[in-house]
């Protein structure tokens, strides 16, 4: 007999910052259209033009929905999969806040992604045991 699959099963901790993330995430991809323009740093280097529509998609579009296909159905590699995603977006930030601070506007802009993330991460790294087979 399998686990338990689909939004009942799944701790209201995870529930929330998936909707959050989802969300959080998805802010990027609404500005998808001033991405080849204005640039996106990508760990210390900028990329413009299609090249960054194709990274802003994969990471801010794409990956939620493979975390959210994993999480529905309880695949034992999802939070390996999350957990490296947001902390890749953690280093990204850090490289570019060094790299190139003026992109976050403000130092505060930086805490608050990097926050915001490190939150996500943090619930998911408890709840992990929620992908686990038993």
């Amino acid at each position: 007999m399998g686990l338990e699959k689909g939004w009942k099963p799944i701790p209201l901790s995870l529930k929330i910052v998936s909707v959050v993330l989802t969300f959080w995430y998805s802010m990027a991809v609404f500005g998808i259209g001033s991405w080849p323009v204005k640039g996106f740093p990508f760990l210390g280097v900028f990329v413009y033009g299609n090249t960054a529509v194709i990274i802003v998609l994969s990471l801010y579009l794409l990956a939620p929905i493979i975390f959210w296909y994993g999480l529905w159905n309880r695949h034992n590699w999802t939070a390996k999969f999350i957990l490296s995603l947001i902390g890749f977006f953690l280093l990204n930030s850090l490289i570019a806040y060094i790299k190139v601070p003026e992109h976050f506007g403000s130092s505060s802009m930086f805490f608050a992604d990097a926050t915001i993330n490190t939150i996500f991460f943090i619930t998911i790294y408890k709840k992990r045991s929620y992908f686990e087979k038993k």
